[in-house]
């Protein structure tokens, strides 16, 4: 097997590291992510890529707001709770997504994962980037507001991007019993 040095790779051609949440902020802002920045009280942890030292995408890892979401516990799933790629750049949506997925949601430092969560809001899109990745759709009629099954914490106004039904999709890191203490 070859053994590679700091000296074989001389040019950073490309880069997949943690960042400031607030400069994850600042690109969200700028990129005008529909969200807008990252507001959460609780933990994140906001990764960026990079090309030939420009930012080309960045992903935020977040606690999920509810103890539970589908059948794990707060302290089992991260949330991919932003993705965002510079205009110009739209094709490192994808592969932010793979990266995050591989790298950072398993490097997520509050607890180990067993599950991976994020919700794609239906009017906007179909979630395709999730499905071509091998994400499980587990529910399109996440973030109902009105009924006895409501999830979300407060009503939003009709012209807030996140109202209306979302689609929760999920990726297993492990194969455990969900419902185990």
């Amino acid at each position: 097997m070859t053994t590679f040095t700091q000296g074989t790779f001389p040019l950073h051609v490309a880069g997949w590291a943690t960042i400031p949440l607030e400069q994850a902020n600042t690109l969200l802002t700028a990129w005008r992510h529909s969200l807008g920045p990252v507001r959460r009280p609780f933990g994140s942890q906001a990764w960026l890529l990079d090309v030939g030292g420009t930012p080309a995408a960045v992903a935020v890892s977040c606690s999920i707001v509810s103890p539970t979401v589908h059948s794990f516990r707060r302290n089992q799933v991260v949330e991919l709770a932003r993705l965002c790629s510079a205009p110009d750049a739209r094709w490192a949506t994808r592969v932010a997504l793979r990266l995050w997925r591989e790298v950072a949601a398993t490097r997520w430092p509050y607890w180990h994962v067993a599950a991976a969560v994020s919700y794609s809001q239906n009017a906007r899109h179909g979630g395709d980037i999730y499905r071509f990745d091998g994400w499980t759709k587990v529910s399109t009629k996440c973030g109902n507001e009105t009924s006895a099954t409501a999830t979300w914490s407060k009503v939003r106004d009709r012209h807030h991007p996140a109202r209306g039904p979302k689609t929760l999709w999920l990726w297993r890191f492990t194969e455990t019993d969900d419902t185990a203490e």
